[in-house]
């Protein structure tokens, strides 16, 4: 389908002295990105994880959120956001890596989850919004979620019973020191929106660290619960009620938090 260039618009995000936002998150309505004992939990989560043998954190740094409008060939307009942000990795090793980002945002009871994905144009317009020439980097879901160029993934053999021997999992790389700059680009955020949080996983290896680290639930012999550590990224979108849409998105803080989920194995 094709693609028309409406409009663009830039995103603010300087707003460090709120104080009111994500209260419904912490205990006794704290914002836990403000308060400083929800800050040293979360750096206490950060601790704890890196405290484990081998376990490699990669450096986030966030640009601001941008929004781009898209008509496509029915007329009808499309709007996307973008955030921009590097990954380093101050490690003197190389690490295979898979960068998942998805969004959640709110408003009284409702709320609206999100991906980051990747489309032709909206990438194409996105470079040239940030300045970005032909010959620079600039990665996306595609380039970060996606196999190593010539290499596919291998199955394992039915007499490898942990995989380790003759599976392979074939995942971009980050050179030791190495800084990528990238974008994640999401669709039609809620216009209405008081706020938004961004979560970033795969900035740590300390989830697959070791199979047996993994807990097998009760009764549950081929499944596993996994623990990992994910960087939230809040925001806020104050202002006008009647023309909500138009204002700007905040940056309220960042934090990190333990998530836990069950996922199918094969393992012993």
């Amino acid at each position: 389908m094709k693609r028309a260039l409406v409009g663009v618009v830039a995103g603010l995000a300087v707003a460090m002295t709120v104080s009111t936002a994500f209260s419904q998150d912490g205990e006794g309505g704290v914002d836990p990105f403000k308060d400083p004992a929800a800050r040293e939990k979360a750096e206490k989560i950060r601790r704890d994880h890196a405290a484990k043998d081998g376990v490699w954190f990669l450096e986030f740094k966030e640009g601001r959120i941008g929004r781009v409008q898209i008509k496509d060939d029915t007329g009808d307009i499309e709007n996307f956001w973008f955030l921009p942000y590097t990954l380093t990795n101050g490690d003197q090793h190389p690490h295979d890596i898979f960068i998942d980002i998805t969004a959640i945002s709110d408003k009284g009871n409702r709320e609206h989850r999100y991906h980051d994905m990747f489309i032709e144009d909206v990438y194409a317009e996105v470079r040239r919004m940030l300045g970005v020439k032909e010959s620079e980097q600039l990665l996306s879901q595609r380039e970060l979620c996606s196999h190593k160029p010539g290499q596919d993934n291998v199955q394992p053999k039915v007499t490898d019973p942990k995989t380790s021997e003759t599976a392979v999992l074939s995942l971009p790389t980050i050179a030791a020191g190495e800084t990528l700059k990238c974008v994640a680009i999401f669709q039609k955020f809620d216009p209405e929106m008081d706020r938004l949080t961004i979560k970033i996983r795969g900035l740590t290896n300390t989830s697959i660290n070791t199979n047996d680290a993994y807990v097998a639930p009760e009764g549950q012999p081929h499944r596993r619960v996994v623990t990992e550590a994910v960087l939230t990224l809040g925001y806020r979108r104050p202002g006008d009620e009647m023309a909500h849409g138009q204002d700007p998105i905040e940056f309220v803080g960042r934090r990190w938090v333990d998530e836990t989920k069950t996922i199918a194995s094969d393992l012993r």
